[in-house]
């Protein structure tokens, strides 16, 4: 790639592959500190990446290098242009690349691409033959760079690295598995995967460096296993993203570097430093483990009922923070058994996390959280779920409501959801919810004539025509009590034990 000579700036881009799935294939073994080491050895990673880069240019003659952004798998960075510090960057991303694949053995890959530039007096650019151009424009022809090089994943080993990228893996006999990954090779060494129970096993040396790393911060740390986060209830996994971040980049939402790299920075800080100072508050700290939180992405694992407060929390400090550069976010929650294996849980949160990014309920998009498995707006809609939870868990605990009243509306909830699905396959639909609703409801009120808390409660759901608004209502309300069904078997068990 050469570009004109008359383009006296570089806008030199890097992003890192492969994060989730790295971050997340690991056995249960020494999970919380594999995790943890893992998440500050891909933080690191890059900033030694753009280290590298900055040296090389300096190297090659270049006097400006400035980092714009470093964070989350990703980073941009502004130098001079010649070509000899273009070559100097092919050269060393070449080098870059390599080394990664050495050490991951495709786990992980990194695509490092620029655009030549020069910049006009009224603030617009000219790049790839084009002039006045928005700042934008940079960012989508080394974001379409990104793109081409995933297509072409590993090009770069195969055309250098042909024969040890095709050789025979041994498989099974005496080759060695890694205790954390799963993954077989003749490399792995012998660590300590427990040392109360005096266990060993083998791991990648690349695994033992990210334990290693994770040893070193639960020594500076409070430190626990996932099952000591949650206790004697579930756990929680929960990942979030800020929504469509790479759009306003690409669309000129920012008309300046300076502009871009001041937003960088208070995105970088809030999600690096800022919800960390939240995790260490009184209400969270013992029970949640911030495992990643980059560029604009978060993997959370704790107590599951905290877990869902952190959301909240993390949700309005996003929109306190932001809210003059219209920023959200979304998020999913996989709630499982403390032993259930990490790596599915994580691809469970993701497809939660998923869910919610797809939310479009009467006009409102994304800004929304799946729970339960189902999505609810962080506008109105999650407050007024909570505020119901909290009812049910009251009466119930307070003014002898029968629990049963939660399982009847998640039953006549269930039966709404499946007339989607007989529409589709074109069946009669089952309406007898809508009357038994209505039944109960009433029968609730004549039993409890004289408890006025409960009557009342049940003379607001009937008021709130559970049966209209296509059924959103009772969906909510549904949640609710699915919400508060668990927050009650949690202080049963507790009580029982």
């Amino acid at each position: 790639m050469e570009p004109k000579k008359d383009y006296n700036q570089l806008f030199v881009g890097g992003d890192l592959s492969g994060i989730q799935k790295f971050l997340y294939n690991i056995s249960s073994k020494k999970a919380a500190v594999s995790l943890k080491g893992r998440s500050f050895y891909l933080r690191q990673y890059m900033e030694d990446v753009c280290k590298t880069l900055k040296e090389a240019v300096v190297q090659a003659g270049g006097t400006s290098t400035r980092v714009i952004y470093c964070s989350g798998g990703k980073f941009y960075m502004l130098t001079d242009h010649s070509a000899a510090i273009t070559n100097a960057i092919d050269k060393c991303a070449a080098t870059i690349k390599k080394e990664l694949w050495e050490k991951h053995m495709g786990q992980l890959g990194i695509n490092i691409s620029y655009v030549a530039f020069s910049e006009n007096a009224d603030g617009t650019f000219n790049a790839n033959g084009l002039v006045n151009q928005k700042l934008g424009y940079l960012w989508q022809v080394v974001n379409a760079e990104f793109a081409h090089q995933k297509n072409q994943k590993f090009k770069d080993i195969l055309q250098t690295e042909y024969a040890s990228f095709f050789q025979p893996i041994p498989v099974g006999g005496n080759t060695k598995v890694c205790a954390i990954t799963g993954v077989e090779s003749p490399d792995c060494v012998k660590i300590m995967l427990d040392k109360d129970d005096k266990e060993e096993g083998y791991v990648l040396p690349s695994v033992r460096e990210q334990i290693q790393l994770g040893e070193s911060l639960r020594n500076t740390q409070k430190f626990k296993t996932f099952e000591d986060y949650a206790g004697d209830t579930n756990l929680g996994i929960l990942r979030m993203d800020v929504d469509g971040l790479g759009k306003r980049f690409i669309n000129s939402d920012f008309k300046t570097f300076d502009a871009y790299q001041t937003f960088s920075e208070r995105l970088v800080d809030f999600f690096e430093k800022e919800i960390e100072n939240l995790q260490k508050e009184s209400a969270f700290k013992d029970y949640l483990n911030i495992i990643y939180a980059g560029g604009d992405d978060l993997f959370i694992v704790g107590r599951w009922d905290k877990v869902i407060d952190f959301a909240e929390r993390i949700h309005q400090e996003t929109e306190k923070r932001f809210e003059a550069d219209g920023i959200s976010i979304s998020g999913g929650i996989a709630i499982v058994n403390p032993k259930f294996p990490i790596a599915k849980a994580a691809e469970m949160a993701g497809e939660a996390e998923a869910a919610a990014k797809r939310f479009n309920q009467e006009g409102k998009e994304k800004n929304a959280f799946h729970m339960f498995g189902k999505t609810v707006s962080w506008e109105g809609e999650f407050a007024y779920v909570k505020s119901y939870k909290e009812r049910f868990v009251t009466l119930i605990e307070q003014y002898s409501l029968s629990k049963s009243i939660l399982h009847k509306i998640m039953l006549y909830s269930s039966i709404a959801d499946l007339n989607k699905v007989r529409k589709q396959q074109g069946k009669t639909e089952d309406f007898s919810y809508i009357w038994h609703i209505s039944y109960y409801l009433t029968r609730y009120m004549k039993r409890y004539e004289n408890n006025r808390a409960v009557k009342d409660f049940c003379q607001d759901l009937k008021n709130k025509k559970l049966t209209a608004n296509d059924g959103r209502d009772l969906k909510l309300i549904a949640l609710a009590a699915r919400w508060a069904e668990l927050i009650l078997k949690d202080k049963l068990n507790k009580k029982d034990s």
